[in-house]
Parts: structure tokens; sequence; C-alpha cells
């Protein structure tokens, strides 16, 4: 039998006085696509650090072929036939795609000069042969995030073409960009390429994945194919069953908080693709977890949007009340006057300031309270953010490193907390866990729950109809913007898609 194409035996990895590896096995096959899953904290990126060259390993062995090899920076990986693309892509926005692709190993004419024209013909090349029509001249910021990650792809098989080691490819990405994306590591993997595919999305593996390891605590938990059951694959990766993901719904609710009555949200000019509420009927009370569901297009966000004022131009029209009262939420600070807090789908576009630091970004809510006469308190702000790093373990604990630091998981619960500093009476979620691994999304779930027993109102938008039939007392039905159906939570799933899209169950 064959020696695999990489293997790591028996890695170990300390950091001080952190065990971050704790004896792990890994192994890479030519032309297989290997899932490697994990939370954040489970030892994945020390484990791809250790065959990037990064670090190297305290105890244990690499080998390639079957040969042991030592990787002690990142040249020597890449030497080695070990490429790395990372979440935060190495590409440099204000160059074109050759230049890109080149960078560092530029093509010279005699005299010293930049030989750009073989640059972009070799560059066309490399970009057919994996089927991707992108001109070589365009400017790496004109490209999608989708193109841009296909341009790493190229880019790192450009330095080594063995082992392509992959971090979050998808997590930006657009449905059709994964398709994309899937269908290009295909046929890398049918040339003999073996890739290691890093993910926290669960519903991607059996679409992608030859074989699956899942990572906890520093350790192998598991090695499982792609097709086992999700819920097999949370058991994995959080040591615990999935239906213990999500807390107890609520037993009773208290007054009403937000009630809608054949409302429609009129633009003040027509935008084609934004699907604005259009006679919806719905009501949120104290207590309670009301959740959106809807095929894509069905209008959640726009509603959610349109509720706080945050979206485009428009009035209300129908009846919209807040604790039995008439409001017009035609803007961010008359629905915060309200009593509304909205968290975005996209924390790193408009969430977060994502290079200032933690505590700046908690108390940006509430920093009318912490700063009386217009000067800021920091005894105030200080107590606002231990207030926050308690209610939703956000981790580190260090209110001064960069939020954009954080893990996707911390970045979210930072997202959470800042609104809820604010101590809102509705709160509006989008899409609440987009980029969070299973254990950070119990954690939120936990603390949604908490928060509603405490007599918040929540209205949840969410694409994964798992997190809305777990987490949901409620589920409203949206289709072009109608309320069309409304179910208690722990529904069939299928029921919810049925009506989604306008068919019996």
């Amino acid at each position: 039998m064959n020696a695999p194409l990489l293997s790591v035996t028996g890695a170990v990895k300390r950091f001080g006085g952190v065990q971050a590896l704790r004896g792990v096995d890994f192994d890479l096959n030519a032309g297989e696509i290997h899932a490697l899953l994990g939370e954040n904290g489970a030892g994945k990126s020390t484990l791809m650090n250790l065959l990037s060259g990064v670090h190297t390993p305290d105890e244990g062995e690499i080998r390639i072929d079957g040969k042991p090899v030592h990787l002690n920076n990142p040249r020597e990986a890449q030497a080695a036939g070990i490429a790395t693309i990372f979440q935060e892509l190495d590409l440099v926005p204000s160059l074109d795609v050759a230049a890109n692709l080149f960078l560092g190993r530029e093509l010279m004419r005699p005299g010293g000069l930049l030989d750009v024209p073989a640059m972009r013909r070799e560059a066309r090349k490399r970009l057919e042969a994996i089927e991707l029509a992108i001109d070589p001249a365009r400017l790496v910021a004109d490209l999608s995030i989708g193109q841009r990650q296909v341009v790493a792809i190229v880019k790192a098989l450009s330095y080594a073409s063995r082992v392509l080691i992959m971090d979050e490819p998808t997590a930006a990405l657009t449905v059709a960009e994964v398709e994309r994306l899937f269908d290009i590591m295909r046929k890398l993997a049918a040339t003999g390429v073996g890739i290691v595919y890093i993910s926290h999305r669960l519903e991607e593996v059996p679409g992608i994945a030859d074989r699956v390891t899942v990572m906890r605590d520093g350790r192998v938990a598991g090695v499982t194919e792609p097709h086992a059951p999700q819920a097999e694959l949370v058991r994995l990766l959080v040591g615990r069953p999935l239906d213990e993901l999500y807390p107890a719904r609520a037993r009773s609710s208290g007054k009403t908080l937000l009630s809608l009555k054949d409302a429609s949200f009129k633009l003040a000019n027509q935008s084609a693709g934004w699907q604005p509420p259009n006679g919806i009927s719905l009501e949120v009370r104290e207590g309670e977890i009301v959740g959106l569901a809807g095929i894509m297009g069905a209008g959640r966000t726009e509603l959610l949007s349109a509720l706080y004022g945050a979206g485009l131009a428009g009035r209300w029209q129908g009846e919209v009340a807040v604790e039995g009262r008439p409001v017009k939420l035609d803007s961010i600070r008359a629905a915060r006057k309200a009593g509304i807090a909205f968290v975005t789908d996209d924390r790193r576009g408009s969430g977060l300031m994502l290079r200032m630091a933690v505590g700046l970004n908690l108390v940006m809510s509430v920093i009318r309270r912490i700063s009386p006469a217009g000067l800021m308190s920091p005894r105030r702000q200080a107590e606002a953010v231990s207030q926050s790093f308690g209610q939703f373990d956000i981790r580190p604990k260090n209110a001064d490193i960069a939020v954009g630091a954080l893990s996707g998981g911390n970045q979210q619960k930072v997202v959470l907390a800042k609104e809820i500093l604010g101590n809102p009476r509705l709160l509006l979620l989008d899409e609440p866990t987009r980029g969070v691994d299973v254990g950070a999304k119990g954690e939120i779930y936990a603390r949604l729950r908490a928060l509603a027993a405490q007599g918040l109102g929540i209205l949840v938008a969410s694409s994964e109809m798992p997190e809305l039939i777990g987490l949901c007392d409620r589920i409203v039905v949206l289709r072009q913007g109608r309320n069309v159906a409304e179910f208690s939570g722990g529904v069939d799933e299928q029921t919810v898609l049925a009506a989604a899209n306008g068919r019996e169950a």
C-alpha cells in the first residue's frame, strides 16, 4: 500500500502553559479532499501552521510520501510542495491579477525592467488551466470575493502543487461562488493535488469532502465519512448531541412588544432585488423568540432593516406599533428611541469597527450614557465592558485588542453584547450565527434564551432551518414580502420549506 501524500504523527505543540496540540495524527492522500473541522481553539489553526512551516512541532513527525520532513519556515513548506491559503487572502488589491501571481518572483527584461506582457501571458495560461476567464490585467480590487479566492488558489499553486491547505475558503462567498470554488477544487484533486479543507460549515461537507477529521481540545475527536449524519458531526465537535445545542423554549410570554397589521413599506424609489414588506401581519411578545423563514428574496432582511430604519428610504403604511403605541420607524434614531436594537448579518462590514479595540466597539451604542457632559467616563466604560464580557463570555477577556483579531464567534458575541448594552425591549437579528462555529452557536443560543427569559422580545431571520426550528418559539414564513404561514417551534422542516415555496407539505 502506498504511503499517504502527507502524514502527521503524534504532533504536540505548546505555547507557554497552553497545549494547543495533544498528540495529533492526520493524513492526506493524493487526489483527496480532506475536511478538517473543529471549534475555535480545537487546534485546527495550529495544525495548519505546522504544515505551513509557521511553527514547528514540539513532538511528533511530518512525512511527505513516507519520508520525514522538517518544515522550519513557510519557504521550506513551499519547497516541499505545501501551499496554504489563509482566510485573509494574501493579495494586493491595488495590483492587477498578473502582478499578484508573480509578486516577489517577477519576470524581468534585460536591464532590470518588469516584463509585464510575459507575466500576463503566463498568468492567462494558469487561469485558463482551471477554466477561469479573468483578464490578468484587471485590478484585484475590481474582482468579486469569489474571483479573488480563485486567484489566491492559482497563486498558491504557483508556489507548490502537491498539497493545498484552504482555511475557511467559503466564509464570504455566495452560493454560486461556493459551487464554482468546489468545482475548481474537484478538478485540482483529479490531477492528484491533495486538499485540506478547513471549515465550520457542516452543511457543505457532504458536497465536497472525501473524508472528515474532527478536532476537539487539541486532539482528533474522530475520523468519519462525509455523509455522516450532521448530528454525529456535532457530537464529535462539541461532545454533546445536536438537540442539546438548543435551550428549552419559553413556557409563556408577556405583553405584545411589536405588532404589525397589514403593514407595508413603500419605497421612495424602487430598487431591483429589494423585496419590501408587503401587507405583513405578525406579533412579537415579551419573552418570545420569533423566527422569520423564507427562501432567498422572500424579504426577511428587508423587513428587519425597514423596522430599524436602516434600509432604503421609504415610509410604513398600515399599523406598526411598539408596546401598543403607533410608531413612525423612519430612522435608526426613531427605532432606538422605541427600544429596538438590530444586529446586522454583516458584522465585519457594518456591525464592527475591526481595527478598533473590543472595549470601544462594545460601548459605541451607549456612548451618550457613559459620556456625561461629552467626556468619556473611564469608570462607566469599564463597567459596561465588564458587564458584556461577563454576559457573553467574550474571549480573550482583553478589552484593548482589536476586535478584528477575535474569532468569528467572539466577534459575533461583541456585536450582540454591544446592542444589549443599550437595554432594548425588542432585538432584531439577521443571520445571528453566520460564520460561527457550532460551539459558539450553542453559547449564543443559550444567551438569547436567557435574554428572552428576562422579558426581551426577539425577531430573528435565518437561512438555517435547523436553527429556526430548534431556537424559536414561533416561526413566521415570508414569501414575496408577505407572511404566508406560521408554525410553532419544533415544526417539521419540510412543512416550513413547503410553505416557503408555496406548496403543500
